[in-house]
């Protein structure tokens, strides 16, 4: 088995899941709460439409659940056993080129 050591994924997954999660969040969050209820306002201004109440908190929630299953994703990346297998199968998905 090779040397996990030498990938940052393995060496500090906490920080890669952090990591993946703030920047995931900050797009997630910015896109779903600040700019998409932005453009639906504008559609709705043109059909005489309101904002529908309560769509912000399930906006806030697919944002919350986008960067969560962005940072199980990259935590489980992170695990030397699929490191390991990216490598001999997904060569491409590798944290490195061993």
């Amino acid at each position: 088995m090779a040397d996990h050591a030498a990938t940052t994924q393995a060496a500090n997954p906490g920080r890669a899941t952090l990591r993946t999660a703030v920047q995931t969040g900050i797009g997630a969050f910015v896109g779903l709460l600040v700019i998409l209820p932005l453009v639906i306002q504008s559609v709705l201004d043109n059909i005489g439409e309101q904002f529908p109440e309560g769509l912000r908190i399930w906006l806030a929630g697919l944002a919350l659940t986008i960067t969560a299953l962005s940072a199980t994703i990259t935590r489980v990346m992170a695990v030397p056993g699929v490191i390991e297998w990216t490598r001999t199968y997904l060569p491409w998905l590798a944290p490195d080129n061993k």
